[in-house]
């Protein structure tokens, strides 16, 4: 195993830490490998220790190459809204592995993103807003590096307008601006990559209307999704198997769920 550090990802600021596997040309298809951007959440106030190393080290156990993504937070004493920034550091660290791609090992037309709550917003936007002007204009490029080749995304903040908004996601975003640009269910098109959704009917955090309205949107623009929707567990449990969060045995099946799906999504052949 071979660990990268990368930084800064935008003039702003984010970092990038890479958990690769050594090649391996015993198997056909795992070397090179996929690779699985990690976004932890934390209502974009902090990033969520348990969503991140544990979520990342699942995964990489699965047979994936592994990134896990920190990005500029809402800062109380200077409280400007972050606007295009994270999602701007998220697109850059979706390039810079498919630029180092050879030098990783990773197939570059396989790379995913995954991400939890706010993450989970993070994560859609790169998903539905990828090729936006105002992302673009910050990128400098418009090639469609940055786009994710699937999209995981766990209990996320979708929505901007309407009764269900998470409203601290909201405030950190776009403070009195106008949310409309970052609302992920109205904005979703038919080029937006395959995802995979989950969530509590019990959250009272991010209301699951978040992820019932994105599959929504997903199925009418014939993207493929699969949804799963929890009768109980709280808001922010990541992978359900963490006991210093709380363990929830019926909830932690997701991550095998996803792996098979990933496995699919990504041509993979997944260590279970």
């Amino acid at each position: 195993m071979r660990r990268i550090d990368l930084a800064p990802l935008t003039p702003e600021g984010g970092s990038l830490v890479g958990y690769l596997h050594d090649p391996d040309n015993s198997y056909i298809h795992r070397s090179p490998r996929p690779a699985i951007l990690v976004i932890p959440g934390g209502g974009y106030r902090k990033l969520v220790e348990h969503e991140g190393d544990p979520v990342a080290w699942e995964f990489f156990t699965a047979g994936f190459h592994t990134f896990i993504l920190s990005y500029s937070l809402w800062n109380a004493e200077a409280p400007e809204p972050l606007g295009w920034t994270p999602l701007a550091q998220a697109s850059q660290a979706l390039r810079l592995i498919r630029e180092h791609a050879a030098e990783w090992d990773v197939r570059p037309d396989r790379v995913a993103v995954m991400g939890f709550s706010a993450g989970g917003n993070l994560a859609g936007s790169c998903a539905v807003l990828w090729d936006r002007p105002e992302l673009k204009a910050r990128l400098g490029a418009a090639d469609g590096r940055n786009r994710p080749d699937a999209a995981v995304l766990a209990y996320p903040a979708t929505l901007m307008l309407g009764p269900y908004v998470h409203q601290s996601s909201r405030r950190c975003l776009v403070g009195e601006g106008d949310p409309a640009p970052f609302d992920l269910p109205s904005q979703v098109r038919a080029d937006t990559p395959p995802c995979f959704v989950w969530s509590t009917m019990a959250d009272d955090h991010v209301p699951v209307e978040n992820s019932l309205e994105f599959a929504q949107a997903l199925r009418r623009c014939g993207v493929p999704c699969e949804l799963h929707l929890y009768t109980e567990g709280r808001h922010g449990l990541g992978l359900g198997t963490v006991e210093a969060v709380e363990a929830h045995p019926h909830l932690a099946s997701w991550a095998p769920l996803c792996k098979q799906w990933l496995g699919r999504q990504l041509d993979f052949p997944v260590s279970m």
